[in-house]
C-alpha cells in the first residue's frame, strides 16, 4: 500500500485578464500543519483579495473559496488533486484582482488551471503507507519488545516508563503491521497491548472549511 504525493514545493504565476494568480503547492506531512501553511501564504501575499486553498490527507479533504463565489476556487483546486490521485498535498492560490470580473467559469478555470500548472512543475513520488501504533508492555518484556521492533521497519519515539511498564508510540509500514504485531505478541507471550490510533476514524470526510 502506498500513496502518490509530491517531493517538494512548487509554484506557478499567471495573469488572467489582469488578475494575478499565484499558485503554490507543497507536501503536507500532517494535517495539523495546514492552517499555519495557509497563513504563511496569506502573509506573503498582502495585496491578495482572496487566498483560496485545498488539501487532501488520506480520506480527509478540505477546501475554502475564501470569499470567491461558492465552488469557483477551492473545490476546482481539490478536483485537480483528486484527478491526479495525489495525497498528503496542500495547494493555495493567492489572487490579486485586476479589475475585470472573470465569471464563475473563468474563476474555476483560473484557480484549477494555475494549480495544475504548479503541479506540472513538481516531482511526483510514491510513498509506502505507514500506520501509527501505541504499545504497552510489562517491565519484564521491555528488552524483548525493543529487540523485536529494532529488527523491523519501525519508527518510534523514546520509550516512556510508568508503574505498569513501558509505553511506545510510533509508526510501522502498513503492509507489515499485522506481522509486527504478531511478532511482539509472541515475544511478550501475549502480554503486550497494541492499539492503532485512528483506525476507527470515519472513512471519508469531504467538506469546505
Amino acid at each position: 500500500m502506498a500513496h502518490r504525493t509530491i517531493a517538494a514545493p512548487s509554484e506557478h504565476l499567471e495573469l488572467v485578464k489582469g488578475s494575478r494568480f499565484r499558485a503554490v503547492v507543497a507536501p503536507l506531512a500532517d494535517v495539523a500543519d495546514a492552517d499555519a501553511w495557509i497563513e504563511r501564504l496569506r502573509a506573503a501575499e498582502p495585496d491578495a483579495g482572496h487566498v483560496a486553498w485545498a488539501w487532501r490527507w488520506g480520506d480527509l479533504q478540505r477546501w475554502s473559496d475564501d470569499g470567491e463565489p461558492g465552488g469557483t476556487a477551492g473545490r476546482p483546486m481539490l478536483e485537480v488533486l483528486l484527478k491526479r490521485d495525489l495525497d498528503r498535498v496542500i495547494v493555495g492560490v493567492a489572487r490579486v484582482f485586476g479589475g475585470v470580473k472573470l465569471g464563475a467559469g473563468g474563476l474555476a478555470r483560473a484557480y484549477g488551471g494555475s494549480v495544475a500548472r504548479a503541479l506540472d512543475a513538481a516531482s511526483v513520488r510514491e510513498v509506502p503507507d505507514r500506520r501509527a501504533f501505541a504499545l504497552r508492555a510489562p517491565f519484564a518484556e521491555v528488552d524483548g519488545v525493543l529487540r523485536a521492533l529494532a529488527d523491523a521497519d519501525v519508527e518510534h519515539a523514546p520509550p516512556e516508563f510508568d508503574a505498569g511498564g513501558v509505553r511506545l508510540h510510533g509508526t510501522v509500514l502498513a503492509s507489515a503491521a499485522e506481522r509486527i504485531e504478531e511478532r511482539v505478541t509472541t515475544v511478550t507471550r501475549g502480554r503486550g497491548q497494541w492499539s492503532w490510533p485512528g483506525q476507527d476514524a470515519p472513512s471519508h470526510d469531504t467538506r469546505q472549511a
